[in-house]
């Protein structure tokens, strides 16, 4: 008698060699859960789920990592993580399909490159930090900036208002006096101080006196 488990098992496959797509040798860690769906089979086929497993999961899953992880850059292997696991389980899941034992899952649980690789992905990061801090370091300039522009345009325009309001109430006042004589001679007597002139140039009126001839009698 032959004892089969038809309990979900797991298996751990660990330095898994692969390469990606632009030629990054990477070494992987990959679990598989499985069930016997078939005891039978497996006996029968196999022997024992031990030759089972060694014949129908470990060559598939070795060849299915290094054809679906060649698909992949290395940035997009690290990147879009969920999706090549769920193209390496797809990929195994079905090259044994209908056979005596079930994948229920399969996950890659951790990816190593080279500490050469490591590195320069660590640099590139490192790089991308600061060209995005020199971005919005830009963008700050910019808007300060943009705000001293908007504030010095206001306060230009303040002026001009100002300036123009200035003119306006010149202009008028020039223009009333152009039309009013007496008013001119009015407002220079509001300022005059009722004192007449120490010193007076020859042939020259004292000044606010308009004195008429007298009529004379003959």
């Amino acid at each position: 008698m032959r004892k089969i488990t038809v309990q979900n098992q797991n298996k751990q496959y660990r330095n898994l060699e692969a390469y990606s797509r632009d030629q990054q040798p990477a070494n992987l860690t990959v679990s598989v859960t499985y069930v016997v769906s078939n005891a039978s089979a497996v006996y029968e086929q196999y022997g024992d789920l031990e030759g089972a497993v060694m014949r129908l999961i470990d060559p598939r899953l070795t060849a299915g990592v290094k054809t679906i992880f060649g698909q992949y850059d290395a940035v997009r292997a690290i990147q879009e993580r969920a999706a090549l696991n769920n193209d390496f389980g797809t990929a195994v899941t079905s090259a044994i399909d209908g056979g005596p034992i079930n994948i229920l899952s399969v996950q890659i649980e951790n990816i190593d490159f080279s500490e050469a690789y490591e590195q320069s992905v660590e640099q590139r990061m490192l790089a991308q930090v600061e060209i995005q801090r020199r971005e919005q370091n830009l963008r700050t300039t910019e808007v300060e900036a943009q705000i001293a522009r908007t504030r010095a345009e206001g306060e230009a325009e303040a002026i001009r208002l100002r300036g123009e309001a200035e003119g306006a109430a010149i202009r008028a006042r020039a223009d009333a006096l152009r039309a009013n004589a007496d008013l001119v001679q009015l407002q220079a007597v509001e300022k005059w101080d009722g004192k007449l002139p120490t010193t007076m140039v020859p042939s020259t009126a004292l000044p606010f006196i308009n004195l008429q001839p007298a009529a004379r009698n003959e």
